[in-house]
């Protein structure tokens, strides 16, 4: 339950199927700043880059993530936190991948 997590939760977008490829793909934010990701790397065996920016900051790679791996970030603080931008890039070719984002 997203509420629990103490996200404001007013806009939210998802994907359960979305293929990447080797070039950075933008993902559009439903609210600028977000303050709920989740995403998941659902390859069997290609990486998927997370790279975002930080609300006032600068554009800056997060994690790889390993097939299979997952990643969740939440902040309280809309005005203060969240992300404004987000990035993924596959290491091959349909690099797939789901994602929640929520803001």
């Amino acid at each position: 339950m997203l509420t629990a997590l103490a996200t404001p939760g007013t806009s939210f977008s998802e994907a359960s199927a979305l293929s990447i490829g080797t070039s950075p793909v933008v993902i559009g934010l439903p609210i600028s700043p977000t303050t709920f990701v989740y995403i998941k790397n659902t390859h069997i065996t290609q990486t998927l880059s997370v790279t975002w920016t930080p609300n006032g900051g600068a554009s800056n790679p997060a994690i790889t993530l390993q097939p299979g791996s997952w990643i969740g970030f939440g902040e309280v603080v809309q005005a203060l936190g969240g992300i404004t931008a987000l990035t993924l890039t596959g290491s091959g070719a349909a690099t797939t991948c789901e994602y929640i984002i929520a803001g």
